[in-house]
């Protein structure tokens, strides 16, 4: 393991994630482990690229030095920017899974136990086929969810990064808000948000800011387009800052001109979902659990909404297409996956006012050993312009 100071963590939480890997390796009966993942080769080495449209995969037996098998034009980052010394890229012109035969072969790993992630994006179901036909000794076992379960508990520097992450989204927040006004285009509110998150420090983040108004507010994920604020607008903002690959996100929603009473009916009915949670979850409920409490308030209220989606999302590490880690876990009723300190997540409580947009006030948090913090610090408010 090459010994280096410039990555996001000093090597002796490298060396925590890697045992941690390994003992469960060892228990699944697993010899040598394949991720594909971004965020798990992230996690593990301190690799980050956005160039994952690229088969990366990084092997890791039991015992000796992992191998990073990544196309030759983002070894340069592997050498550059993580502890890995041992390496085969391929070229542009070489199938992926042919380098990484050769290297199974190369280290005798080629009628191993190995472990994969069969749940992966970034791990077609045609270089998979072509994996296991070209080494047909092997015993290949899927892996999918190994990693990701230590990174459902976050470290201390991990809690760092995001703190970093959640100021940076902040900043880029009121720099929004201060944009929103009648006669503005979204792509100009957009424009401010990116320039001064960048500008205090924020990296690339896995998502772009939303930023959508009047009833495209209330389509998931609708982003800036050319269109131009009104007045009598709803105007949603959700902005995710992001440092050394960790997020800190918000949702934050305001009025062009004098707010509606339908618009002050949801402003009240979404803050007191989210205090409710907020003065709710601890460590040891589900997630169905907390689902369930803003969920039945937002139900049970006069307001006559809904809770749209899940509740909550972990958040943590990523790289585009997202910057949550909603795969790993998700609030959502059913789900008796158990909260445990030092798990993030984004909690957005939300609804819809048909025809008009969506509302929320989302926060990042954490679970703490008695309760939760809220990493994000940005008023809970309707903001009027």
């Amino acid at each position: 393991m090459r010994q280096r100071d410039d990555l996001p963590f000093p090597m002796e939480e490298y060396n925590r994630r890697l045992q941690e890997l390994r003992q469960r390796m060892a228990s699944l009966g697993v010899e040598v482990m394949l991720t594909t993942t971004p965020e798990n080769i992230t996690y593990l080495t301190g690799f980050e690229t956005p160039g994952n449209w690229y088969f990366m995969g990084l092997l890791v037996p039991l015992e000796g030095e992992p191998v990073s098998v990544s196309r030759l034009a983002e070894d340069t980052g592997v050498a550059a920017i993580s502890w890995i010394e041992t390496r085969r890229p391929y070229r542009d012109f070489e199938h992926p899974m042919d380098k990484l035969g050769q290297t199974l072969n190369e280290f005798n790993w080629h009628d191993k136990r190995i472990g994969f992630e069969k749940d992966c994006w970034f791990f077609t179901a045609a270089q998979q086929e072509k994996l296991f036909g070209d080494c047909s000794q092997a015993t290949f076992i899927d892996c999918a969810g190994t990693i990701e379960a230590a990174r459902l508990i976050k470290s201390d520097y991990e809690i760092e990064w995001m703190r970093k992450g959640a100021r940076c989204a902040e900043i880029g927040m009121q720099a929004g808000i201060d944009a929103v006004q009648a006669g503005v285009h979204e792509h100009e509110v957009a424009a401010d948000i990116l320039y001064a998150m960048t500008k205090a420090g924020s990296e690339w983040p896995a998502l772009v800011p939303f930023v959508a108004s009047g009833e495209r507010g209330a389509v998931v994920h609708a982003t800036w387009t050319d269109r131009v604020i009104q007045d009598g607008d709803i105007v949603l903002l959700e902005v995710g800052g992001c440092f050394k690959r960790y997020h800190g996100v918000m949702m934050r929603t305001g009025f062009v001109g004098e707010p509606s009473q339908q618009a002050r009916d949801a402003e009240k009915v979404v803050q007191e979902a989210v205090q409710l949670t907020l003065d709710s979850i601890k460590p040891g409920m589900t997630a169905h659990e907390v689902d369930a409490i803003g969920r039945s308030f937002i139900a049970e209220s006069s307001f006559g909404g809904e809770q749209a989606s899940r509740s909550a999302y972990s958040l943590g590490i990523a790289v585009p297409p997202d910057w949550g880690e909603g795969h790993i876990l998700s609030f959502y009723p059913g789900n008796n996956h158990i909260l445990e300190p030092n798990m993030t997540f984004h909690l957005l409580p939300w609804v819809q006012i048909p025809g008009k947009g969506g509302v929320s006030f989302s926060e990042t948090i954490r679970i703490t050993e008695s309760g939760c913090e809220t990493l994000t610090n940005f008023a809970r408010d309707l903001f009027v312009k």
